[in-house]
């Protein structure tokens, strides 16, 4: 009898191994992050009920999805702005396709867990500039904006693609955007 359960005991630990090896696939982290795994109908798989079994999001945190969305489009509506000003000029213009990459992630993630994507409006910041070295500070103070609206949103979130998501985009404002905005500005 006591043997009976040893099996029992061993054989679910053995199940539960390979279940969690299956759920946490390299496969399934490259997916992830955005690039592909291995091409076999075996990582797609994986992938596919990886993805079922990931949390969804809350309300509050659709609504926040939605809200950064926002803020990215703002963002590279901005910078584009700028550039229709003053000319296609660095570091606007290399930024402002950031932003789109920003925007294409984010609605990557809207469009995983059925979140409407809401549209691109046009809005641009209400900040006025006439120079390059006016444009730069509105740069530095919208990455500012930028880098704090996810301070806002990471702590009412718990999904961790959005936390992943959430994290890199703030690091990208803080650590590329907002220091390439400060060395242009004399």
């Amino acid at each position: 009898m006591k043997n009976k359960k040893s099996i029992t005991i061993l054989a679910i630990t053995v199940l539960v191994m390979v279940l969690t090896a299956f759920v946490y696939s390299p496969s399934q982290a490259a997916y992830d992050s955005g690039r592909s795994g291995p091409s076999n109908k075996w990582s797609q798989q994986a992938n596919a009920n990886a993805m079922t079994m990931t949390t969804t999001l809350s309300e509050q945190e659709a609504a926040d999805l939605a809200l950064a969305i926002q803020e990215e489009y703002a963002a590279m509506n901005t910078y584009q702005a700028i550039m229709n000003e003053l000319g296609e000029i660095q570091p606007f213009l290399r930024i402002a396709s950031s932003e789109q990459q920003h925007v294409n992630a984010l609605i990557r993630v809207a469009e995983r867990f059925g979140v409407e994507v809401p549209e691109n409006a046009g809005e641009v910041a209400d900040i006025e500039w006439s120079t390059f070295e006016e444009a730069c500070q509105l740069g530095v103070t919208f990455e500012q904006i930028d880098a704090d609206l996810y301070d806002e949103l990471l702590p009412n979130t718990t999904n961790p693609i959005l936390i992943r998501v959430y994290t890199n985009l703030q690091s990208a404002s803080l650590n590329n955007h907002l220091p390439a905005f400060e060395a242009c500005i004399p």
